[in-house]
């Protein structure tokens, strides 16, 4: 359904009234500002799971408990509470896409702006790992493991999702594309809540690739930004749809070489007001929201040190961070900005044998080939010093900080994880529900 824009966004989840007071039970017991304090320091899950109890307690706590939770000034740091990630099955002439070679074979096969013509979802398959409140394993070291259709088909959306479907995952809002009308699906997983957002009315293409920007430590606003990348030209035009007017606007950016020659890697990372891609020419693209600019920056590793493999970006303890391997060593760099331009420099953070760390756990099958044993880097935790390692056959945490290593997710019968440029989505719970209108639900004053 084509809209004129303004957009009225199409919602469904829980629906919002006045508050009203209660004068029954532990209402009459405690005031409301102790009964609050108490009700902040309950774990997420527990807490949702307490507004079903009656509607003063429904109340209670979707209009003044999780928006105070979730505001900026007395936030904890949102644990990583999950992860999105892509497997392949294991059939026997697909050996090679898991080869570490200078030449990627994966490369045919990533996820990027546009998807190969031979590209085969029947052998890609989706799963979500699941991790306890505190963003830490069960009690016996490991997550649990979700299949595709049982957790995406719990988020009540009116259709079912493709793995490829996901398009981005940032601060707890995860985007979704139904390919079939080129609309865009906002869902927050624990409220259980979804945002229609038709495309915008003017585009006379189908599905372009998005990103997601959405940071609550900022604004309750979220936006969602289309790349429409005219080669020729060497432009970028950002369809950019913002919660905070319910419309789509259009932008045109000038691009260098380096930005508009070569293909960009899904999912972006939303830092500081700008949005991060990498791109197969080996640079980091950044894209300010504010300013309307696009710039690129080399990547520390070349291709020929890095064996073709694209590495790993993403948010490492308030940082923006990338990771790669250089041989057996895996560096991590933070990317800081110099002046008051969009330009930086790469700092070393961390450098790690991995190879000497994970020797002797089992990392992969029996049956797959010998150059298929690696081990790399696949999200970062935005508000700890944890880094997920993939291998093709379980999913690793790494804490920097002391040196642990411990298995998260082992992946069952024939599947693989097939390396770095199916990069996992991290997953952090947001409270906050969607109102009426599509909006974050803000801090009552």
């Amino acid at each position: 359904m084509e809209l004129d824009c303004p957009l009225q966004p199409i919602i469904r989840g829980c629906s919002s009234s006045k508050w009203r007071d209660s004068n029954n039970g532990i209402f009459f017991v405690l005031p409301e500002d102790i009964l609050m304090e108490i009700l902040c320091r309950v774990p997420d899950k527990p807490l949702v799971r307490l507004k079903c109890l009656s509607k003063a307690w429904y109340f209670l706590i979707s209009r003044l408990c999780i928006p105070i939770m979730s505001s900026p000034p007395i936030a904890r740091p949102r644990p990583v509470v999950g992860l999105y990630f892509r497997t392949w099955q294991l059939i026997k002439k697909e050996f090679q896409f898991v080869t570490r070679t200078r030449h990627h074979p994966l490369l045919s096969y990533f996820s990027g702006d546009s998807l190969p013509k031979y590209y085969s979802r029947e052998r890609h398959f989706g799963h979500y790992a699941s991790l306890n409140d505190e963003g830490e394993s069960s009690g016996d070291g490991k997550g649990r493991l979700f299949g595709w259709g049982g957790c995406v088909g719990s988020y009540d959306l009116p259709f079912m999702p493709q793995p490829d479907d996901l398009l981005d995952c940032c601060n707890g809002l995860l985007l979704f594309v139904d390919t079939t009308t080129s609309d865009y699906y906002v869902s927050n997983p624990l409220t259980k809540q979804y945002v229609l957002i038709p495309r915008p009315c003017w585009s006379q293409q189908e599905f372009l690739n998005a990103a997601l920007a959405f940071d609550p430590s900022k604004s309750t606003c979220y936006r969602i930004v289309r790349f429409e990348r005219i080669i020729k030209e060497r432009s970028l035009v950002l369809h950019i749809y913002s919660s905070g007017n319910r419309s789509w606007s259009r932008r045109s950016v000038k691009q260098g070489p380096c930005e508009s020659r070569t293909l960009w890697f899904r999912p972006s990372t939303y830092f500081n007001g700008a949005l991060f891609r990498l791109s197969l020419s080996w640079h980091l693209i950044q894209i300010d929201l504010e300013e309307f600019s696009v710039c690129a920056t080399e990547l520390p590793l070349t291709v020929g040190q890095s064996k073709g493999l694209i590495g790993c970006l993403g948010v490492l303890k308030g940082r923006l961070c990338y990771a790669n391997e250089d041989g057996n060593v895996m560096n991590i760099w933070s990317f800081e900005k110099q002046g008051c331009d969009n330009f930086g420099k790469w700092v070393l953070r961390h450098n790690i044998n991995i190879y000497d760390l994970t020797r002797g756990l089992v990392l992969c099958r029996e049956c797959g080939p010998p150059d298929s044993k690696w081990v790399g880097p696949i999200a970062f935790h935005p508000s700890s010093s944890i880094v997920f390692l993939g291998t093709p056959l379980v999913i690793l945490r790494y804490n920097l900080d002391n040196n642990m290593l411990e298995e998260l997710i082992r992946i069952e019968k024939d599947l693989i994880f097939p390396g770095c440029y199916y990069p996992a989505f991290t997953y952090v719970r947001y409270l906050a529900p969607f109102n009426k209108e599509g909006n974050i639900c803000a801090m009552p004053m």
